[in-house]
């Protein structure tokens, strides 16, 4: 009874809330509009889809007009409000679900023979293809759009406007990928079909595209033409911000053929527009230009000026694309200045900036899928609900029908009261077949109970392996986090060293060049290392590696392995007690043994002072080859002890001579160890030494 009156009120309360919200859009429509007229859904929705902030209104609207087609079997309207409900997923930006809706209503309208909706439908599935980076696929839809309205009525002007709107389309389209032939080739008939429009709005843009076009084909005659009559008529319909970029467009062509005088007194020009217009980025944009002008003047303080109020203006709006230019512009004017240092400091932040900025694409990036994903969810989840809905409605209306059906049996029992015990009889077997039914779901719901438990079993299992899988990605993220640190700073410290001996190494004295020289070669050998030990990682990982056990001496195998490494230890003055004496035959691939047992010894050595001892012991334990190397250098602190073999614990400390390590030694030893079925572990003092061991099967 409790959860019964729960349920209600879920339901009272929901009802509740939606009653609440459709309230508020019916209140957003006009007085005169007609739930009963089919033009007044179709043009309120286009309307509103035009409209800001009317958006979730006009959703409302398509919701109701395919409910009145569904009830009207009105196909038009059924079609129109479906080509409406893609243009709502389109300024969603949700582009898969709008290109299902325009791909489900072209061949309709093709086959209506509704030239305009036809071109819109093909317009707008390209600039969904364009979005996507389909290139190829945009501009066929756009030619087929553009075929189909050359063949319609030329007088029509809403046709015509549409095949404006649809080559200013393909234009922009060439101007992004740099087909600047293209563009000279269509800009004139969309000019003339613009001017036959007498639509200056439109030709403005087309001149200036034209202009950009001529410009980088080196065609400065022409792209002057274009630019000055972009800016005249702009300047006839006192439009300055759009004048404002003309001119700053102009500012870019003087400079191309060196007017410098020219040049600035446009970009000057064009900052004043700006300014007055409020236009950040337009402001940034003169700024940063004016400053190039008076970088190649010689007028190095003003420049240094304007760059450094363009990057706190830029910090301030976020906009990180003119920060990096900036940093990169006043690196170099301080470089031809002379300051080195200033110089490669911006150059510094120039890099860390780039690096952060990629990151935080990525996270941009992963967060607009998350957000698409959960809104696809939400809308399953309302679609779900409605279903739901629409399931209760059917079984309340089968209740009513179910009680007028009861009544009239009644009534018919009543009056026929003859044929009772003929009803009863079969009252009697209708009785007994369901108790033979009942007992038939009684054994299915049994065996369904014992399939749900299994079902249920199989899901913990599948839980448990994804936690694992999970943590195992995690661990692999960490780790690729921390290589690509560890791989950033030696490189960070090359570029800025060698970009200094390269470009000062005159003015650098011999102990500095000595230096630089000295810093690059030992970040080279940092590097070094470290690819080469990834290198033998992700062969381990991709079953690069075979694992070949053969017959062979543990005695000699260490003979060998400290045989490469004796140099390093004589450096250091450290005795190498070797304890194995005999030999002793295991089953075991030599080549990676040999590489674990170089590693735990180098990593003794690197880590044990001069005049130091190092102790390798081997012997046999119940069946299994046991081997030990104990040092006494530095130790390992407790805390770090238990990090020592995992893959993402970043864990990388200096020799006691400064030797640099990679922190993978360790993790492919464990890997190795693995291939033999045996394990690895060690035991530390902090300041008396370490004991690395391990034990493999002797077959």
């Amino acid at each position: 009874m409790r959860e019964l009156l729960i349920f209600c009120l879920f339901i009272s309360i929901s009802g509740s809330a939606f009653s609440s919200l459709k309230d508020s859009l019916l209140n957003e429509l006009p007085d005169t509009f007609d739930f009963n007229n089919t033009a007044h859904y179709i043009n309120l929705t286009f309307k509103y889809l035009g409209e800001s902030g009317k958006l979730e209104t006009a959703r409302f609207l398509i919701e109701e007009g395919l409910k009145k087609s569904e009830k009207d079997n009105d196909k038009v309207l059924e079609t129109r409000m479906l080509y409406c409900l893609g243009d709502y997923y389109y300024y969603k930006q949700n582009y898969p679900r709008a290109l299902d809706q325009y791909l489900k209503v072209l061949p309709v309208f093709e086959l209506e023979t509704d030239t305009l909706m036809t071109a819109k439908t093909l317009n707008s599935i390209g600039l969904i293809y364009r979005f996507q980076n389909e290139n190829q696929k945009s501009l066929e839809y756009y030619f087929k759009e553009i075929q189909m309205l050359e063949k319609a009525d030329p007088a029509n002007r809403t046709i015509s406007k549409e095949k404006l709107a649809v080559l200013n389309n393909v234009l922009n389209h060439y101007l992004t990928y740099g087909q600047y032939k293209k563009i000279i080739e269509y800009a004139p008939k969309t000019i003339e079909l613009a001017k036959k429009l007498g639509d200056s709005t439109q030709l403005g843009p087309v001149l200036n595209l034209l202009g950009l076009a001529y410009k980088n084909l080196n065609e400065f005659d022409e792209s002057f033409k274009m630019f000055n009559e972009a800016k005249r008529i702009y300047g006839e319909k006192k439009d300055t911000f759009r004048q404002a970029f003309i001119i700053l467009n102009m500012g870019g062509l003087y400079k191309s053929v060196n007017l410098i005088d020219s040049a600035l007194k446009c970009d000057q020009q064009s900052l004043k527009m700006f300014r007055d217009a409020g236009y950040v980025n337009g402001i940034l944009q003169a700024t940063t230009s004016i400053a190039k002008i008076y970088t190649k003047q010689k007028r190095l303080n003003e420049a240094r000026k304007l760059y450094i109020s363009s990057i706190d203006t830029s910090l301030a709006y976020h906009f990180n694309e003119v920060v990096l230019n900036s940093y990169s512009d006043l690196s170099e004017l301080e470089y031809n200045a002379g300051n080195y240092k200033r110089a490669y400091d911006l150059k510094k932040l120039y890099n860390n900036l780039k690096d952060s900025l990629t990151s935080l694409e990525k996270d941009k990036q992963y967060a607009e899928l998350q957000t698409k994903f959960e809104t696809l969810q939400k809308e399953n989840e309302i679609n779900q609900l409605k279903t739901e809905k629409k399931t209760r409605d059917i079984e309340l209306q089968r209740n009513k029908l179910m009680k007028r059906v009861g009544f009239s049996v009644a009534f018919i029992l009543l009056v026929f009261s003859y044929i009772s015990v003929f009803f009863y009889n079969q009252k009697r077997k209708a009785n007994k077949l369901l108790v033979e039914k009942n007992d038939q779901i009684e054994l299915k719901n049994e065996q369904l109970i014992k399939l749900n438990e299994h079902i249920v079993k199989i899901n913990d299992e599948l839980k448990k392996s994804q936690i694992e899988l999970t943590d195992a990605n995690n661990a692999k993220n960490r780790f690729f986090s921390i290589l690509a640190h560890d791989l950033r700073n030696p490189f960070h410290s090359i570029m800025g060293e060698s970009y200094l001996l390269s470009k000062s190494y005159d003015k650098l004295t011999p102990e500095e060049r000595k230096k630089y020289s000295s810093d690059i070669f030992d970040s080279c050998e940092q590097v070094n290392r470290l690819l080469e030990n990834l290198l033998e990682w992700i062969r381990t990982q991709s079953n690069g590696i075979t694992f070949k056990p053969q017959l062979l001496d543990f005695h000699q195998l260490v003979v060998n392995s400290f045989s490469v490494l004796k140099h390093n230890a004589q450096s250091k003055s450290i005795y190498v007690d070797n304890r194995i004496d005999s030999p002793i035959q295991i089953h075991a691939d030599y080549s990676m043994l040999e590489t674990v047992v170089r590693n735990l010894i180098n990593n003794s050595i690197k880590f044990t002072s001069s005049g130091g001892r190092i102790t390798l012991l081997a012997f046999i334990n119940e069946g299994n080859l046991h081997f030990s190397v104990s040092d006494t250098g530095v130790g390992i602190a407790p805390t770090d002890l238990e990090k020592l073999f995992l893959i993402d614990s970043n864990l990388k400390t200096r020799g006691t001579n400064n030797e640099r390590g990679t922190g993978l030694g360790l993790v492919i030893c464990k890997e190795f160890i693995g291939y033999h079925q045996g394990e690895i572990w060690a035991e530390s003092t902090p300041g008396k030494g370490s004991v690395f061991h391990f034990e493999i099967p002797l077959a």
